[in-house]
């Protein structure tokens, strides 16, 4: 069903027509690779760094992407407060991320939050750019505070990448058995699942038809499938022919594991869990914010000059601070064992004559560099990928305005962008209707998509009316009479959408 993991790994770049995003993204989680996937569709373009297999980043020129636009849409900041803080971290040559957090504009939790729940819509919305090409380049050097879940992501976004774009991959008999994988892990463990689809591992566990499977109450044939392709790809499931085939494995008896909340009660009586802490919990997240930028002096809080004792001291301080056995979340010890880790590594460092000389060497030619370099460095670093940052809205405008001038096929690239951008049914009205401006010729596809439109934004009244203008044009009286009534609904005391109702019920007449 998929090809081998080699072989979709084996070519550097393609396209997602070819190759699945979903495909792509677990054949680089099995081979736990530490790169960067650049994807490209039209002018939409993102980058996502990977560590491990796991998206780390994501950087893109869609204004709503970057971290301030982002922040100001979801109330976090005002606009005031965004282009203030823009301004003033650029004159300082600072990201804005770390001069948020030094103003107090937000907590370190909040920023958080909102980091890691930007970076999953951003790679969610690639699941959309089935037509996008990709490329897969080294991994480079990227401030990655957040880490995405990769089996959930793949597994979210199976849901909703375009039938298109899957084929025959969801087109499986319904005679067709599948079950559990003897030596798959847990799925339960790996994803999050809703009632609906632990209803369906469930009847998996005992095997069953994809015939029995789509008559489960609460999911579509069609949503059965996805989730079915999705386990698949997983390594969650297989057909019963194919688990059969698989060698029996002789399994060691695993050790016994100890409960990581037991241990932290066991090992820590009477000291209540740091994640009820609010002091703790945006000291763990700062930290975590910050400690791949920092050198290893700002790590373990020091000044070039410490050794020794001091030097000991300074990180016994820093690793009592934050002990992952304090945290009950797994989340929370993750990012807490990793935190130990660097200041582990960075004692290490400072503690060797020789690397710590080469730390000083690194934090004096930084020193040295001016104001002028740096602010040069965190405006590149900002504009990686494009100078000019795409915003749906600005290019709906532009499309509306060209569209106005008669200029019908330069307007059709600007709604094209802004559907890219934003899926919306208006967008798609719009780019359907500048389509038909263009090329009158093209009124049945052009009517079909103003239908697709509709079922989007049933809202939109101008999809309900060029659909009935469209109706008009191919001699359909009924549909056009049936579009008409929808714009009036929704427009009572539109006299043109009245009138045009009319003229769909007299021609409707006199057929």
């Amino acid at each position: 069903m998929f090809p081998p993991r080699r072989e979709v790994l084996r070519q550097k770049s393609g396209t997602l027509a070819e190759t699945p995003l979903p495909l792509l993204l677990h054949a680089l989680l099995v081979g736990e690779r530490s790169a960067t996937l650049e994807l490209k569709l039209r002018n939409l373009e993102k980058r996502v760094f990977f560590e491990d297999g796991a998206p780390i980043g994501c950087q893109s020129n869609l204004l709503h992407e970057t971290l301030g636009p982002s922040l100001v849409a979801k109330g976090k900041l005002t606009e005031a407060q965004h282009l203030a803080a823009l301004a003033e971290s650029s004159a300082a040559g600072r990201p804005l991320q770390s001069w948020l957090l030094e103003k107090q504009l937000l907590s370190p939790f909040d920023l958080f939050k909102h980091l890691q729940a930007t970076l999953g819509r951003s790679l969610l919305d690639a699941f959309r750019w089935t037509e996008a090409t990709w490329k897969l380049s080294p991994a480079g050097e990227v401030d990655a505070p957040v880490r995405i879940n990769p089996m959930q992501l793949i597994f979210t976004g199976c849901l909703q990448v375009a039938e298109s774009a899957l084929g025959q991959q969801l087109a499986t008999p319904p005679t067709e058995v599948f079950g559990l994988l003897p030596d798959a892990p847990s799925v339960h463990e790996e994803l999050k699942l809703s009632a609906k689809e632990t209803r369906l591992v469930q009847a998996l566990k005992r095997r069953a038809t994809v015939g029995e499977l789509c008559a489960l109450p609460g999911l579509s044939a069609e949503e059965v499938h996805r989730r079915l392709y999705a386990l698949r790809l997983l390594e969650f499931i297989d057909t019963a022919d194919a688990i059969a085939a698989v060698p029996v494995r002789s399994r060691p008896t695993p050790l016994p594991q100890l409960d990581p909340g037991l241990v932290a009660e066991k090992g820590r009586a009477g000291l209540p869990f740091l994640d009820d802490d609010e002091a703790a919990q945006n000291l763990l997240m700062a930290e975590f914010l910050s400690f791949r930028t920092k050198d290893a002096f700002e790590l373990l809080g020091v000044n070039v000059d410490t050794q020794g004792q001091a030097l000991q001291r300074a990180f016994l301080a820093k690793a009592a601070a934050l002990p992952p056995v304090r945290f009950k979340t797994p989340e929370a010890r993750t990012r807490a064992e990793a935190l130990q880790l660097a200041y582990a590594r960075a004692f290490g460092a400072l503690s060797e004559p020789d690397t710590w000389q080469q730390h000083r060497a690194r934090r004096a030619a930084r020193q040295n560099q001016t104001p002028q370099a740096e602010r040069q460095r965190a405006v590149a670093e900002a504009v990686r990928i494009r100078t000019d940052l795409l915003d749906a809205q600005a290019q709906f405008d532009e499309g509306r305005r060209r569209l106005a001038a008669g200029q019908s096929r330069s307007a059709l690239e600007h709604f094209q962008y802004a559907l890219d951008i934003e899926p919306r049914g208006r967008f798609l009205a719009w780019l359907a209707w500048a389509k038909y401006q263009a090329e009158p010729a093209g009124a049945q596809a052009a009517f079909e998509t103003m239908g697709q439109a509709c079922e989007q934004e049933p809202g939109c009244e101008e999809a309900w009316v060029w659909r009935g203008d469209l109706a008009m044009v191919l001699g359909r009286a009924a549909d056009a009479e049936a579009a008409f009534r929808h714009a009036v609904k929704l427009a009572p005391k539109n006299a043109k959408y009245a009138e045009a109702l009319r003229h769909a019920q007299t021609s409707k007449r006199g057929r």
